[in-house]
């Protein structure tokens, strides 16, 4: 509003000052009129409308320019006089008026766009300067996001991070080669630096990996590595050879079979199973494998005397416990629980690896400077993708009181037109940040 008032002012005093006259004096035609101070001489004169100073608004009078006073024509004057109507001073000294009030309006625009543009220009130098400070790729890219759209857009700092965004790609690039000190890390590294330079050619940073994640879990079984679909299998399978083991030590010796042993045992192993879920420890198992144990120990005694040594005795009794151990673990709920660990796993898998490949870029620091994420979460465009990651569950042998059980991870990169590399060194980094959050 007082803006408004200042301006109006201005246009009051300046049109006043600088605009069209009040009067339009023809010095040549003069006569004598009678005013309040006697008479005068005056001149034919147009008096003009200085608001809009057009010929229709106008009127001829004599004007006493002395006393400053006018006498109009009579009728019989009007038609015998013919001047001209005209205004000395052009059309900007005539329509002032009109032109301030728009003149006004556009400078105040242009020293709005003119201040807007200056502090736009100061912006982006303070922005680069503080990427320039922190000399990482994030910063660069966080100044060309700032400035890709904006009306003054400052295209000589753009370039300038660009090309610095590009060098620093570049030595990161070369720094993986020369840090790397084992064949683990060299490949880890080299899957890296892969990654790094398709990122950088297509301009982005997620992580560029299709991430696939195998159906199952890998067991160890006799010595190898494999595949069931199911826990249940898993246990039974170990279940088989540890009453296959006891039968091939014990065959012809008169020694129940394992699957006799455990006939009155099965309900105990049941409720055992149900007291370790409600209790969350595993002191029930505990108990009922010293129970199994003195009894496996006893029906040895009692059938083969001293025909054996105590470390084979030792032996028997460490399959018959694997036997009981499997069968409680057969009744706990793992392969459920397995099933809640795979929709976690899914959700949290494509963080954990890009914050454990962000984690070699330490200085690669986020805007709010709290965790290096120069890889973000994967895409699921398949443009975006530079290889694919296998990823199988290893189970560890070992379930917790709840059921759950322990797994660990094994990731094979797949790039095209190369053979599969097991990238061991990123296993080693998710199962230590897995063990941390634990």
């Amino acid at each position: 509003m007082l803006k408004l008032l200042i301006v109006g002012g201005l246009v009051v005093l300046l049109g006043f000052t600088f605009g069209p006259p009040k009067y339009v004096v023809f010095a040549e035609q003069q006569t004598l009129i009678e005013t309040p101070y006697g008479q005068q001489t005056a001149y034919l004169a147009w008096h003009i409308n200085r608001w809009l100073p057009i010929q229709a608004l106008a009127e001829l009078v004599w004007y006493a320019p002395e006393v400053d006073s006018e006498v109009a024509l009579t009728p019989q004057q009007l038609r015998e006089t013919s001047v001209p109507f005209a205004i000395p001073g052009g059309f900007v000294k005539t329509y002032l008026w009109w032109l301030l009030p728009p003149f006004f309006w556009g400078l105040q625009k242009l020293l709005s766009v003119g201040f807007f543009a200056l502090r736009q220009v100061q912006s982006h130098k303070r922005n680069f300067y503080l990427a320039e400070r922190r000399n990482t790729i994030i910063a660069y890219e966080n100044f060309l996001k700032l400035t890709k759209d904006v009306p003054y857009k400052p295209f000589r700092l753009r370039r300038k991070a660009k090309q610095a965004r590009e060098q620093l790609y570049e030595n990161y690039i070369q720094s993986l080669s020369r840090s790397s000190l084992n064949d683990e890390e060299r490949v880890f590294n080299g899957a890296v630096a892969k990654m790094l330079a398709f990122n950088r050619d297509h301009q982005q940073r997620f992580l560029p990996l299709k991430l696939q994640m195998e159906p199952g879990v890998l067991a160890l079984t006799r010595g190898e590595y494999k595949k069931f679909m199911k826990f249940e299998g898993y246990f039974e399978e170990r279940m088989s050879q540890a009453a296959k083991q006891w039968l091939l030590e014990l065959h012809g010796s008169g020694v129940p079979s394992m699957s006799e042993l455990y006939e009155n045992w099965d309900g105990r192993a049941r409720s055992c199973a149900k007291a370790i879920l409600t209790a969350r420890q595993w002191r029930p198992l505990t108990d009922l494998r010293e129970g199994f144990k003195t009894y496996v120990s006893d029906t040895l005694f009692r059938t083969l005397g001293r025909a054996q040594s105590q470390r084979q005795r030792d032996d028997l009794v460490r399959h018959a416990e694997a036997y009981l151990t499997y069968s409680v673990y057969r009744y706990m709920p793992v392969d459920a629980r397995l099933n809640d660990y795979e929709q976690e796993f899914k959700r949290l898998i494509g963080k954990r690896i890009a914050r454990a490949m962000s984690s070699l870029f330490p200085q690669e620091i986020s805007t709010n400077g709290v965790k290096p994420d120069l890889f973000l979460n994967p895409s699921f465009r398949n443009d975006s993708h530079v290889a694919k990651l296998n990823i199988e569950l290893v189970f560890e042998n070992k379930v917790m009181p709840d059921g759950m059980p322990v797994l660990s991870n094994s990731l094979y990169l797949v790039l095209p037109g190369e053979p599969p590399q097991r990238l061991l060194e990123l296993e080693a980094k998710l199962n230590t940040k897995a063990k941390e959050a634990e």
